[in-house]
């Protein structure tokens, strides 16, 4: 079933009769939303990122009904719980100012499978969350998370010429993760564009190939990843920075021995003087690598 869906439509009789293998087509406009959605086979489209716009505001310290902080895992705009979910020509956006109240998620994914085409994702602080959960954290929120069995299984997801606009740690999680000429636009003075929390069994973690990364303020200083947990695992192939990049480029996060653990990879045209435990690869290395990633996303679990 496609449903068409204006300024005017009531949203709430439709999600909630919403079914495995629906479409929702949101026409252009403005929509003051917050969905979470479980069904498998979505197809969520509108008419271009920049005519179409979902948006929300809740942030990490924000009370919600059950007198509990919001928490950066429940600030989501929108949620896909369900697997082999699509979204396309569509802007995500949290609209809340994160230095003041902290985390704020445009986009949750948890779903396997999934695949965004020509999305714009906006916020600030942890705008785009890849799932699965770090296994700590998983144990730490099993009584406060709701559909924990959803958010606890590997992912694979694609990101495919999308705009995705952040600050701290923007793009996070322990997803296998294709960005594919996609523009990473850095607001503010400061920041970490990744920040991934990858198991240490997980081959494939992020790859960012063929993107942009692009800062808003000429005098600001971003990295491309710092591990949020043990053995994040990012590669970033043939990719054009700005030089608001700073030269070492990768950060151990804070006070751990990240440094260790953590997987972090690199081909560029460019020789630039990076930190001491970034992996530089050979161009032959780079392409066997972009090959083996995407026909691993292909194969069925």
């Amino acid at each position: 079933m496609k449903y068409t869906i204006d300024t005017n439509t009531n949203i709430t009789d439709i999600i909630n009769k919403l079914k495995d293998n629906d479409e929702l087509f949101f026409k252009r406009g403005k929509y003051h939303l917050k969905l979470s959605l479980k069904q498998n086979n979505l197809k969520i489209t509108g008419e271009g990122m920049f005519n179409t716009i979902i948006y929300n505001d809740d942030h990490y310290h924000k009370i919600m009904s059950d007198y509990n902080e919001c928490n950066t895992f429940r600030t989501y705009t929108l949620e896909i719980l369900g697997d082999n979910c699509t979204i396309g020509d569509i802007c995500i956006t949290n609209t809340c100012d994160s230095k003041t109240y902290g985390q704020a998620v445009a986009l949750n994914v948890y779903g396997n499978n999934f695949l965004a085409n020509n999305i714009m994702l906006k916020s600030e602080q942890d705008t785009l969350f890849t799932g699965p959960l770090p296994a700590d954290l998983v144990l730490r929120y099993k009584d406060f998370l709701p559909d924990l069995t959803y958010k606890n299984k590997p992912s694979k997801q694609t990101y495919l010429n999308s705009i995705i606009i952040g600050d701290v740690d923007f793009i996070f999680g322990g997803a296998t993760a294709l960005f594919e000429n996609c523009q990473i636009i850095m607001l503010n003075n400061r920041g970490y564009v990744a920040a991934p929390s990858h198991a240490k069994e997980l081959k494939y973690g992020y790859l960012f190939n063929e993107c942009n990364f692009i800062a808003v303020n000429n005098d600001s200083n971003f990295y491309l990843a710092r591990p949020w947990r043990d053995y994040g695992l990012a590669y970033f192939i043939n990719s054009n920075y700005s030089p608001n990049i700073l030269e070492e480029g990768f950060n151990k996060w804070n006070d751990t021995n990240r440094d260790k653990t953590c997987r972090f990879y690199e081909y560029n045209k460019l020789d630039y003087n990076r930190i001491y435990f970034l992996n530089k690869l050979t161009k032959e290395d780079a392409i066997s690598y972009v090959k083996e990633f995407k026909k691993y996303l292909k194969e069925t679990a």
